[in-house]
């Protein structure tokens, strides 16, 4: 009641939002699936596979073809919360529909699920939206989180607000970890040992892109032989450092090139600023063909990042030379490239402690550290080599989560079909 009752401003909002001035198609559609009023017609009993942006689409992805493989006739249902999100999750016939996520409001959700009816709810990461969950609790859908992840910050946030998240993570299903720190966090807040599996992280399952190297090189514009350094996933304030340690490695590698990526769009603008500003020469990915003398090239697109690693001598993964606490640090060793990371790693401290442990990895503290690893990893194909063999035996050891995944999701769909049925 509480929650509601501090939501009623946003829902006063979102009563403007619904007869606001119509836009393009796409965002028309955007805002009445979020008011669940235009969601796509989908089988009842469908299984609705949730998560909030790109890195969880492409597990939704994953799973989703799984549990078609396994029950081929099985309907499937999945959201978004942000735009680019919604941008990458699977397409029919992959799946049955796609949709954004609904507000968090009774009335809407109440709607959605009138609409969906779904037999459960699979939620990828830790995407609790109370109003959601008690309304699967209402209807007695089951709900099962997989990826379970649960940073420090956030941990301490569900503490303060225990009287609202406990029982909604104790009303769930079952909880599939992504690791041990994840699972240690859940139980903290009071849920059941019988509830949490440690089925690892399945972001080690996703396939990497099929694209060719060489046809992404021609497509872009850039020589066969150029070297070529990767800093995606740029947090805020972090782009500077990043063009820091760019200039520090073309000290030794004068004709290197950056494929910069700022996580968010609406930063694309400021990172060419900010490299324009250097007097470095910027190109747009979504300009096509760069030119022959191009200095940073700005991945300006959503979805292109995980196949670009595979151009790099090395990759750095960013929000870890700020404090936001790093992002998906697999995707570049995926691309067979060795992967850099700052210090700041609570998002993924069990991945990046064992990176470093086994050498797969390399933390730099710093943008002067950043730059003289990326010049010495261009420099030395032994230990670039050395790297990104490690890389795949890390990879390889660390396979698996996405089948547990899909048996965790499937035992509890069945075992809710059969006490229904009884």
């Amino acid at each position: 009641m509480l929650y509601n009752a501090a939501l009623l401003p946003v829902r006063a909002a979102s009563v403007v939002f619904g007869v606001w001035p119509r836009g393009t198609p796409e965002a028309e559609l955007a805002r009445d699936q979020r008011l669940a009023r235009r969601l796509p017609s989908v089988v009842p009993g469908s299984l609705w596979i949730h998560g909030a942006s790109v890195g969880e689409a492409r597990i939704i992805g994953a799973l989703a073809k799984e549990i078609r493989r396994r029950r081929p006739g099985q309907p499937l249902a999945v959201s978004s919360v942000t735009t680019t999100g919604h941008a990458q999750l699977p397409k029919p016939p992959a799946i049955d529909a796609a949709f954004f996520l609904p507000l968090d409001f009774p009335s809407v959700q109440r709607r959605a699920f009138d609409v969906i009816a779904p037999s459960m709810i699979v939620l990828v990461e830790t995407e609790l939206w109370p109003n959601l969950l008690a309304e699967a609790r209402r209807r007695r859908v089951p709900v099962v989180i997989v990826n379970g992840r649960l940073a420090p910050e956030r941990l301490t946030r569900y503490r303060r607000l225990s009287g609202l998240y406990g029982p909604l993570l104790c009303g769930i299903d079952a909880i599939g970890a992504a690791g041990r720190d994840e699972t240690a966090r859940f139980l903290a807040l009071g849920v059941s040992e019988r509830a949490v599996h440690v089925l690892g992280n399945l972001k080690f399952d996703l396939p990497a892109p099929d694209d060719d190297p060489a046809v992404i090189r021609a497509r872009s514009g850039l020589a066969p032989d150029r070297p070529v350094v990767v800093a995606g996933s740029t947090g805020d304030g972090e782009d500077r450092l990043v063009l820091d340690a760019f200039s520090t490695a073309r000290r030794d590698v004068p004709d290197l090139l950056l494929l910069l990526a700022p996580r968010h769009p609406e930063r694309f603008a400021s990172a060419a600023e900010e490299a324009a500003r250097r007097g470095l020469f910027v190109s747009r990915v979504s300009g096509g063909a760069a030119a022959a003398d191009v200095d940073v090239l700005l991945v300006d697109t959503i979805g292109q990042l995980a196949a670009l690693y595979a151009l790099a001598g090395s990759a750095f993964v960013g929000g870890s030379l700020v404090p936001v606490g790093g992002h998906n640090l697999l995707e570049p060793l995926a691309a067979g490239v060795p992967v850099l990371f700052g210090p700041h790693t609570h998002h993924v401290a069990e991945i990046a402690a064992e990176l470093q442990r086994t050498g797969a990895g390399l933390r730099v503290e710093n943008a002067d550290a950043l730059g003289r690893a990326w010049a010495e990893l261009a420099t030395q194909p032994d230990e670039r080599a050395r790297r990104v063999a490690l890389g795949r035996e890390f990879l390889a050891a660390n396979r698996g989560a996405l089948g547990r995944a899909a048996d965790l999701v499937l035992a509890v769909w069945d075992r809710s079909r059969s006490v229904g049925l009884a």
